[in-house]
């Protein structure tokens, strides 16, 4: 897995991270089809979900070293 650009905006990190759009299904959060993933950062979405950072990366990490996505 390469290291998540915290200055991309969630399209882009969702076409280098596919599972990343399944895992923040799972959570509720559906940033595959919403417009704003076209702006909003990862970041973005943290603050306004009330995610912890640390462990949503750890989650992302595992996804992609299973080379299957999530779930």
């Amino acid at each position: 897995m390469g290291v998540i650009d915290m200055g991309k905006n969630m399209a882009q990190l969702m076409r280098e991270h596919p599972g990343l759009a399944r895992l923040l299904a799972l959570k509720g959060i559906d940033c595959g089809e919403c417009l704003a993933s076209e702006v909003d950062t990862l970041a973005d979405v943290v603050r306004m979900y009330g995610l912890d950072l640390q462990t949503l990366m750890t989650e992302i990490q595992h996804a992609d070293l299973a080379g299957k996505g999530v779930g």
